[in-house]
């Protein structure tokens, strides 16, 4: 895989906004390859509706979250090269497994802002202990559809959010529960920035913080949104750790800017 060189307005840009976009990363037939697997899936197997929920949360397309088809679309893109270029050459732990994350068209939807999140908070179905975080390094992802309005299932940040949690936890001593707050308490805990919802190309991807608040928006649209998501681990990564106010910890190819 050919190296992929970071430049210094791109890392001030993840510095300073929390994520990247990157137009056209991923080749159109990788695009196509995954597509079709994953709509060949949905034709042969349906959906329930009893189990969306379950899928909008965990993965659509369970039996293709680790096939190559889906896998390939980090580890034989320059995808990779980009985590390793923000994280360090040789310190990603290559994901084994995919989020494929799928919104389809609900024109009775509500106009509404997207729910602002970080992954990896308790809730009930998902067995992460109360008052804990399960957290990574960074989000990858490649778009696998056109996304060129507003409220078509956008991909949805809140700009430089990251750098507010990380004060927060600073100030509370580490991700301990009453730094998480209740459960059912609106998060995040810190004021934000307006939501910036992204539009994209089909074969875009992005890089995020993994404390960047992120949601996705409704989806108005005539067309589902197709994407696939990548956790990514610096190789020292402590995924159980409460200590998450050093925001640039694991990442290696950053330290230049700073």
């Amino acid at each position: 895989m050919a190296a992929v060189d970071l430049t210094v307005a791109d890392q001030r840009t993840i510095e300073d906004a929390g994520y990247l976009v990157v137009p056209g990363l991923v080749a159109p037939e990788r695009v196509r390859a995954a597509l079709t697997a994953i709509n060949a899936s949905l034709g042969g197997q349906g959906l329930a509706r009893d189990d969306l929920a379950r899928m909008r949360a965990a993965t659509f397309c369970r039996e293709l979250a680790g096939d190559p088809v889906i896998v390939d679309l980090y580890r034989a893109t320059p995808l990779s090269a980009l985590g390793e270029a923000a994280l360090g050459p040789g310190r990603v732990r290559a994901p084994r497994d995919a989020q494929i994350a799928l919104r389809f068209p609900d024109p009775g939807e509500a106009r509404a802002e997207p729910r602002p999140h970080i992954d990896g908070l308790a809730r009930p179905d998902n067995g992460v202990p109360a008052g804990t975080i399960r957290h990574f390094t960074a989000l990858a992802a490649v778009f696998l559809s056109d996304v060129d309005a507003p409220f078509a299932g956008n991909f949805t940040v809140w700009p430089g959010s990251h750098r507010a949690l990380a004060a927060h936890f600073a100030a509370s001593g580490g991700a301990s529960a009453a730094a998480l707050g209740h459960p059912d308490a609106p998060f995040p805990p810190v004021p934000l920035p307006a939501p910036r919802q992204l539009t994209v190309k089909a074969g875009d991807a992005l890089l995020a913080h993994y404390l960047l608040v992120h949601g996705v928006a409704p989806n108005l649209g005539p067309h589902i949104r197709y994407a696939v998501f990548f956790r990514l681990f610096h190789q020292d990564h402590d995924a159980t750790s409460t200590e998450l106010a050093d925001l640039w910890r694991g990442w290696q190819g950053l330290r230049g800017t700073r």
